[in-house]
């Protein structure tokens, strides 16, 4: 049984390791995507089990089995979690180009635990489902509409999808506070055509990613949009959020991961060669 349960514990881990290096590629891969959050993938060992002497003659003065001591068996990744810490600003000079700073938001308090909430911008997709992205990497279509780059629409502060036919022009300023303006440069014409509309999420642990820089909290709504910029957040005209990925030690966990994979598959070579073994003595 000791040696059915070696296997078992070599085996979780390279099931876990595999999904961990899975989400550590995701991350690389998306190094260079606008708003991108890093998934964290922690390993889990599995409950453990208590052994105990079940046929000693006589029970320890207590009336208990005398306890052996603890067993686990194994390793498991039970999911991925999106680390939301800012990332650094770039500067773009594209004049739809928006990025979030919420760095001096407070800490607040849930469930006994201090929680950092997020800023997030709020899209429409295709389907009408409303979504939540970081990609602050806008563009307009041919209808005059704000959206991302990948086509959902850019939500305003009134929930409705931004849009003006002069946006296609390009000549726009986009303040800290979210508002849009067409021809800055024009005092006679200059005019607000709308305000970029924020979704603050005081626990973003409750966010579940949907791919494509988007993510949805269940129970959302339209309702959630804030009407003015919530202190300690501001928006930065012709500038990018980078992803928070860590390049070096991403690599470096990649490698360690790939180590910790092959001494487990080496057990497991070990293990195959004594039950062979095994098996040819009780051939003889």
């Amino acid at each position: 049984m000791s040696m059915l349960r070696g296997i078992d514990t070599a085996a979780s881990g390279m099931i876990a390791l595999q999904r961990k290096q899975d989400a550590l590629t995701n991350n690389l891969a998306n190094a260079e995507t606008p708003g991108y959050k890093q998934d964290a993938s922690p390993l889990r060992a599995f409950p453990e089990l208590l052994l105990e002497r079940i046929h000693d003659k006589q029970d320890n003065q207590f009336g208990q089995r005398p306890v052996i001591g603890s067993l686990t068996l194994g390793v498991y990744n039970q999911e991925t979690l999106p680390l939301f810490n800012q990332g650094s600003l770039v500067s773009t000079n594209q004049p739809f180009d928006v990025a979030i700073n919420d760095q001096q938001l407070a800490p607040i308090m849930q469930d006994n635990k201090l929680i950092k909430p997020s800023a997030f911008f709020a899209v429409q997709s295709g389907d009408g489902g409303f979504h939540l992205t970081r990609n602050g990497q806008f563009s307009v279509n041919a209808l005059g509409q704000l959206t991302t780059s990948n086509g959902e629409l850019v939500l305003g502060r009134n929930g409705a999808p931004i849009m003006d036919p002069e946006l296609t022009l390009g000549d726009v300023l986009i303040r800290e506070n979210g508002e849009i303006i067409v021809h800055p440069d024009d005092a006679g014409r200059a005019r607000t055509v709308g305000s970029l509309g924020m979704v603050l999420v005081n626990n973003p642990n409750q966010l579940v990613k949907e791919g494509n820089g988007l993510f949805q909290l269940e129970g959302a709504n339209l309702g959630m949009i804030a009407q003015t910029i919530p202190q300690g957040v501001t928006m930065h005209h012709k500038m990018l959020e980078q992803s928070n990925v860590d390049l070096p030690q991403t690599i470096s966990e990649m490698m360690m991961n790939i180590r910790q994979y092959e001494a487990n598959q080496k057990v497991l070579q070990a293990y195959d060669k004594t039950l062979e073994q095994l098996n040819s003595i009780g051939r003889v």
